[in-house]
């Protein structure tokens, strides 16, 4: 063992000769126990640099199976960005297919009507006390109100008869959403008001506005009529809607000027 230990302690001479000529160009003394110290030295500044390399700098990235430390947060945030997205998407496919029906007088069958409902559309058939319901103009004057707005027999409007050719007047400001004819409810105009509010009218002989037109209170929009499958004459069938909510609109409007 003495001897082993003697031994790994000797020197020997490290020689540097040229290739060509085998004339010295050098050379120096190590002992084997200097020579691995050098390599241990060496080895632990090369595993040092290395560890700073991949700990602070993006090199960390290239290794196989390493995962970017802020990767996770990034992906999360995305994540909720696709899912904002995509509900506002579907809210505004639901308010889109809601006021379809509404204009085309559909019943909601139960999926859109559990939709509503879990959007908070349907939380009150009256707005609720922070609601500020804006003034809103009678669409005709000097009216007979034949039919009353009656939400269990699925009649969300009132019906009203005035002289042919009356002129039909837009009830507050607002765009128009909706102008076209259909079977049912004849000439149809859609009026978008603020507060999520929707003015309605129904069996209209013709129309003055197209969709996207801006409107003001009292301008005129459509000539009284009694068009469409579901009409019984001339008339005027009027509707208000808040949310996706039917709303009586003799609560807010006086039509027989009373």
């Amino acid at each position: 063992m003495k001897e082993w230990f003697k031994n790994f302690k000797s020197k020997f001479k490290i020689v540097i000769i040229h290739p060509d000529t085998y004339e010295e160009k050098g050379g120096f003394n190590m002992s084997k126990m200097k020579f691995i110290n050098l390599v241990v030295f060496y080895s632990l500044i090369i595993i040092a640099i290395t560890t700073c390399l991949i700990v602070f700098t993006p090199l960390r990235e290239l290794i196989p199976g390493y995962t970017d430390v802020t990767l996770n947060r990034r992906v999360y945030n995305m994540e909720r960005r696709a899912d904002s997205i995509e509900t506002v998407f579907y809210q505004q496919q639901l308010y889109i297919e809601n006021l379809k029906r509404i204009i085309n007088n559909e019943d909601f069958d139960n999926d859109i009507q559990q939709d509503l409902t879990r959007m908070s559309f349907t939380n009150t058939l009256i707005p609720d006390n922070s609601f500020s319901m804006p003034l809103f103009f009678a669409p005709i004057s000097n009216v007979l109100v034949t039919n009353h707005f009656n939400a269990n027999n699925k009649h969300f409007g009132v019906d009203v008869v005035a002289n042919a050719d009356a002129v039909i007047k837009a009830t507050a400001d607002g765009t128009v959403v909706f102008s076209d004819w259909s079977f049912e409810g004849g000439y149809i105009i859609g009026i978008q008001h603020d507060m999520n509010i929707i003015s309605v009218y129904k069996h209209n002989a013709s129309v003055m506005c197209k969709t996207g037109d801006l409107v003001k209170a009292g301008d005129a929009i459509a000539i009284l009529g009694g068009g469409g499958s579901t009409s019984t004459g001339p008339h005027l069938h009027f509707e208000l809607w808040y949310k996706g909510i039917p709303l009586n609109p003799e609560d807010y409007i006086s039509f027989e000027g009373k």
